[in-house]
């Protein structure tokens, strides 16, 4: 294959229609839901079949930094080619900047849009209608059109004209009208993949999204997003380019094993049953369930007498829902969101790019978190406006900076950092985890009580 040949893989989605597994700093495209590997990981494995590590570009969130840069380190993907979106503006900013970056590295430069999402589980088929739209897409956009299985009302469906012409899209129709759909056989699903070279993308923009190919120009290297962001309007790639262009051409995607996983009903149906139609990932005591799906983390779940669920655990909120309306998960985030809950962004055990920490008790006035910080590695150096901490070391060794000052403190020893106060936790280890018991006191505790002096990783 050619190194004319790039990728740009979208990385950016909070995939909240997976919550309580998915969080806002945890979003299912680093969850390992189908395999070991992460769906993220999974992407960057099928297309590096096709795709060399200098050709492959990530469009991702700001928050995301750490993440991405341990997860794309084995691949070789180089630091250049991943751009760290500051706020979300949906695709079709994404693709622009990509496609424009691209375009001035190779001006024939042919560009697989990729979510980073999806499941695939043929990845031959899917790697030859890959190669298939690469051939076709110099002065066209192409988009693979997956044959529907149901009458799913949270898809876009595109109406298939003469050959491989595009006669419409419609957005998410209503039931009745996705029967009809379906049951005509001239309508698929569009599973956001798109195909086009580089000059075609950017063609598209220049027609049906002008105030975005205006601000194109300014993009030099990744790092120019900062420049541009502010200016770049919200809006999909679907409703902005798609549902506007007159070159578009259309492959159906048969075989592909496809799923956009976009529910926990859609995942479910991928996965296989015992005889009662029960899926059991978790401790569970049944008698008489069917058609449930259970999904645990470390504590005993009975079931008892169930039907057409799906049951979702994890140590700081439970999900029971039926099967078909999952899709309302959504409506839960928001709700949380709405409310301030913290539910929605951060996992009770919370990954950072120095290790983790998990709250383990909190009430008015207090918190109390284990901290574990990998060997190495150090928190920002920081203070806080409205609260003070208690540390205890309760394995391996700290340096702590407290006010100008450092200090080492071994197992058993512990120190305050008074509200105000610039402080820092090390591990000055090489190869030993160091935990600590955190206890926070003060009326507010919320993690944005962070003033960030310096970080390792980048973070503000």
């Amino acid at each position: 294959m050619a190194n004319h040949n790039f990728t740009v893989l979208l990385a950016g989605g909070q995939g909240s229609r997976f919550w309580p597994q998915s969080r806002t700093l945890e979003p299912k495209q680093f969850l390992s839901l189908h395999q070991d590997k992460s769906l993220f990981e999974q992407t960057i494995i099928r297309i590096s079949r096709i795709i060399p590590p200098q050709n492959i570009f990530i469009a991702t969130s700001e928050l995301y930094r750490s993440q991405i840069a341990e997860l794309v380190k084995p691949h070789r993907i180089p630091e250049q080619n991943i751009i760290y979106e500051p706020d979300g503006r949906n695709t079709a900013p994404s693709i622009a900047v990509c496609a424009m970056l691209i375009h001035r590295r190779d001006p024939y430069g042919r560009v697989a849009v990729l979510p980073c999402d999806h499941l695939i589980k043929n990845k031959a088929r899917f790697l030859q209608i890959l190669r298939k739209a690469f051939s076709l897409c110099d002065d066209t956009l192409v988009i693979l059109g997956i044959p529907p299985s149901r009458p799913a009302t949270g898809y876009g469906y595109i109406e298939r004209g003469k050959g491989m012409s595009v006669k419409r899209f419609t957005e998410k129709p209503d039931l009745a009208t996705a029967k009809r759909f379906v049951a005509s056989g001239r309508y698929y699903w569009n599973g956001g993949i798109f195909v086009g070279s580089s000059k075609a993308f950017l063609n598209a923009y220049k027609k049906c999204l002008p105030a975005i190919y205006a601000i194109l120009p300014r993009m030099q290297t990744a790092g120019d997003i900062v420049k541009v962001w502010k200016k770049m309007p919200a809006i999909s790639f679907d409703y902005g380019v798609l549902e506007k262009t007159k070159d578009l051409a259309m492959i159906a995607a048969t075989g592909l094993g496809w799923s956009d996983l976009g529910s926990w009903q859609a995942w479910d149906e991928i996965l296989p049953k015992d005889r009662a139609g029960n899926v059991m990932k978790a401790d569970v005591v049944n008698i008489g369930s069917k058609n449930i799906t259970v999904v645990g983390s470390d504590r005993l779940i009975a079931t008892i007498g169930l039907d057409d669920l799906v049951i979702v655990d994890t140590p700081d909120a439970l999900l029971i829902t039926k099967k078909d309306r999952t899709e309302d998960v959504k409506k839960v985030v928001d709700d949380l969101k709405a409310r301030r809950r913290q539910e929605h962004y951060v996992h009770k055990t919370a990954k950072r790019p120095w290790g983790s920490y998990t709250v383990l008790d909190m009430g008015d006035g207090f918190k109390v978190k284990q901290v574990e910080v990998k060997p190495g590695c150090a928190l920002s150096l920081q203070y806080h406006k409205k609260r003070s901490e208690h540390w205890v070391v309760v394995e391996g060794t700290a340096k702590i900076v407290r006010g100008r000052k450092s200090f080492i403190f071994d197992a058993n020893e512990s120190t305050y950092i008074p509200v105000g106060c610039k402080h820092r936790l090390c591990n000055p280890s090489k190869n030993q985890v160091l935990k600590i018991i955190e206890v926070q006191a003060g009326k507010y505790l919320e993690e944005d009580d962070i003033v960030r002096l310096k970080d390792d990783f980048g973070r503000k």
